[in-house]
């Protein structure tokens, strides 16, 4: 899996220059969303370009819990489900871990009885609510704030929820399920997806979870559809709404890696729109 990572196209750096027709270079940065002591400082490369940018965007403009929440609220039917699904495919034990994410957040814990597989599966994603770290992301968008830069999303939440829901229910059920294998050992879990992140594997980041998850039937195309709701899909949208940013020049973008490597990442997607891409870091 790890060889095949790095055979990945453009797999080799998280920072990228990105230059066409003389104007100011842009940057891409590939970030970790997680919070985690490691990442609290940015290197003097990333600060630098963030400094020397006209305009800084994220994947998302908004980063806040209570933004998160706001958007959960007016997704309400991309999230719930009459039918009780989770209570369906998950058998008691599962179930209490997506109760006790749910409950960490905030939330009572019969949510969990009403929504859809993908929105339990954040849940799990979430982390703790009284982490003391920030993600990369929010750290990335600090910084820019106080250099008086001007801060873009290339996305909204609401996007990626729809783009989330729009996978397949099959898939939605053993991506959820992975992260129900995964839940006891979530530290051991960030501490892969550091060393793949500072290794330059970020192409096996995804592929990882069935590594870890070998129980929760992530096959083939099950994982390709997660890989398309998750990654393929938000890929474009990204790239199209960040050409005018690349093309006017002085532009820094950070998105998730694993937007970055592969022959439908962001890099690629720049190379054959005519931009001079160069591995930074």
């Amino acid at each position: 899996m790890l060889e095949n990572a790095s055979k990945a196209e453009n797999s080799q750096a998280v920072l990228w220059r990105i230059e066409r027709n003389g104007t100011s270079p842009s940057f891409v940065l590939g970030t970790l969303h997680i919070a985690h002591s490691s990442l609290q400082e940015l290197s003097p490369a990333i600060k630098s370009a963030i400094a020397a940018s006209r305009v800084v965007a994220l994947e998302q403009e908004q980063l806040s819990r209570g933004a998160y929440g706001q958007v959960m609220a007016q997704a309400g039917k991309l999230m719930s489900a009459r039918d009780k699904p989770l209570q369906r495919m998950l058998d008691e034990s599962e179930l209490k871990v997506v109760e006790k994410a749910i409950s960490a957040a905030g939330y009572p814990e019969d949510l969990a009885l009403g929504v859809r597989p993908w929105v339990a599966t954040l849940f799990l994603a979430g982390g703790c609510p009284h982490e003391t770290h920030e993600p990369m992301d929010l750290i990335v968008a600090n910084f820019a704030k106080s250099h008086g830069k001007q801060i873009l999303g290339l996305e909204t939440l609401l996007e990626q929820f729809e783009t989330l829901a729009a996978i397949p229910d099959e898939a939605q059920a053993a991506w959820l399920r992975a992260s129900i294998e995964m839940n006891d050992r979530a530290d051991d879990v960030t501490v892969t997806m550091l060393e793949l992140y500072r290794d330059r594997q970020i192409a096996a980041s995804l592929d990882i979870m069935r590594e870890l998850a070998p129980n929760a039937g992530l096959t083939d195309a099950r994982m390709q559809d997660i890989r398309h709701g998750l990654i393929t899909d938000r890929n474009m949208r990204m790239a199209q709404r960040g050409m005018p940013l690349f093309e006017a020049g002085g532009a820094f973008v950070a998105v998730g890696a694993t937007h970055l490597p592969g022959s439908d990442g962001l890099i690629s997607i720049l190379k054959s729109n005519g931009f001079t891409v160069t591995p930074v870091e």
